[in-house]
């Protein structure tokens, strides 16, 4: 186990490569702040976490709850996947991204930052195998259950909008020095459940990469905050491909 300090300073690498991660770590006994949402609670309430992919309708441009809900989870798939994925990356150990130890703070409606319920004693993991149950079985699935229970989207396009949440951690660090973070892409993605590295290709360029394209597709286009566009890693678009934005 490594202790809290040593997690405040994995995180802070995040700072230089990855700013639009931002999160902030909650010590025992200090309340959430008024614009996070308590993880645990969305993966109970289908009810409450509909309410909050509804209401990012103006902001999106749509009506279309299907739509709606894929873009929410993949929002939220980049704050609490990218986040933790991308501080394995650099430094080898992942916070507890279990949905009890974890909220999201919300912004324009949608989930914008990640905040870490530290206990006193610990809150970081350098095993992989810890970071893979802890995200997907302690996390990520209970929450996609949530989902689904009131949205009728495809495993497919929850998982492809994780994918590409892991896509875009791996390429907003690739830069950081020294930081073997192809080899422990590799690694995540054999471990990862789901099947995360079929959905998509991916291919990783020295220096460069990785590239991803998506098989999937999250549904950005149908909104009118798209204006018909795509996301770069659309599985719809014809031209070479980097990564989807945040």
């Amino acid at each position: 186990m490594t202790a809290p300090a040593d997690l405040r300073a994995a995180l802070g690498r995040l700072a230089d490569p990855a700013p639009h991660l931002r999160w902030r770590l909650v010590p025992p006994g200090e309340a959430l702040a008024g614009d996070e949402l308590a993880c645990v609670e969305l993966a109970g309430d289908p009810d409450a976490l509909a309410a909050a992919a509804a209401a990012t309708a103006a902001g999106r441009g749509s009506d279309d709850p299907q739509v709606l809900a894929s873009l929410w989870w993949q929002a939220y798939a980049y704050r609490v996947a990218g986040t933790a994925l991308a501080c394995w990356l650099l430094s080898g150990v992942a916070p507890d991204v279990r949905a009890e130890a974890t909220a999201v703070g919300i912004a324009r409606s949608r989930p914008s930052s990640v905040a870490y319920l530290v206990p006193a004693a610990d809150g970081a993991d350098g095993e992989l195998a810890t970071f893979v149950d802890r995200l997907f079985a302690g996390h990520l699935d209970r929450v996609a259950g949530s989902l689904r229970a009131r949205h009728a989207l495809g495993r497919s396009l929850i998982w492809g909008n994780v994918a590409a949440a892991c896509a875009s951690a791996a390429r907003s660090v690739r830069a950081a020095a020294g930081a073997p973070w192809p080899d422990r892409l590799r690694a995540f993605l054999a471990a990862a459940p789901h099947d995360l590295a079929a959905l998509g290709r991916w291919t990783f360029a020295t220096g460069a990469g990785p590239t991803y394209r998506r098989t999937t597709c999250c549904l950005w286009w149908k909104t009118t905050a798209a204006a018909g566009a795509l996301c770069a890693d659309c599985s719809l678009a014809r031209s070479p491909i980097e990564t989807s934005p945040t």
